[in-house]
């Protein structure tokens, strides 16, 4: 009888060591998932930037010249990287423009991705599939306060380690037209 419980408390004690190591695996928590590496390609956009150029005369309103500063940080994981336009008031522009956008990568579309609102109630969606010739092109659409959408184009050129260009452009009757561009120079990463 003693050698019966002995094997039986054998067995018992197998059976549980046997249960309790994959419940203390499956107890590990999962390790979070990392970032897609073509973020990397977005790397050389953050940092803060001062830029100056202009605004178009367009259908939108008269041409001024602009001065703004720009931030864009990697946040949450490193899954985006999220930014802050935000214009200088003048006596050329007394209504200065700002807003915030947001990079990322879309996994299923396999594009980089960029979502922008603004003060005056505009978003925008666009994508771009990758750098070329030293160049970063988002298409998509900007949609306005009032629901109209408007194809939409930015074109991002890399100069140098510290300086970059951008151009904004929308489709106006067919037809791209250029809404504004700045010179944007680094001022720390």
């Amino acid at each position: 009888m003693k050698i019966r419980s002995a094997v039986l408390g054998v067995i018992a004690l197998t059976a549980a060591v046997s249960i309790a190591l994959p419940a203390r695996a499956a107890d590990a928590p999962p390790a979070p998932p990392a970032p897609s590496p073509e973020m990397g390609q977005l790397t050389y956009l953050v940092g803060t930037w001062s830029c100056k150029g202009k605004v178009e005369t367009t259908p939108f309103g008269p041409g001024h010249a602009t001065q703004a500063a720009v931030h864009i940080r990697h946040e949450l994981g490193g899954f985006w990287n999220i930014g802050r336009y935000e214009e200088k008031k003048t006596a050329g522009n007394p209504h200065p423009m700002s807003f915030e956008f947001i990079y990322g990568y879309d996994p299923a579309a396999k594009a980089l991705t960029l979502d922008g609102y603004d003060v005056v109630g505009n978003r925008s969606h666009q994508t771009a599939s990758a750098w070329q010739e030293g160049k970063l092109v988002f298409n998509g659409q900007n949609v306005g306060a009032d629901g109209q959408a408007i194809p939409a184009r930015d074109t991002f050129t890399k100069k140098s380690e510290t300086v970059m260009e951008h151009l904004g452009e929308m489709q106006i009757e067919g037809n791209w037209v250029r809404i504004d561009g700045e010179t944007c120079t680094r001022s720390k990463k």
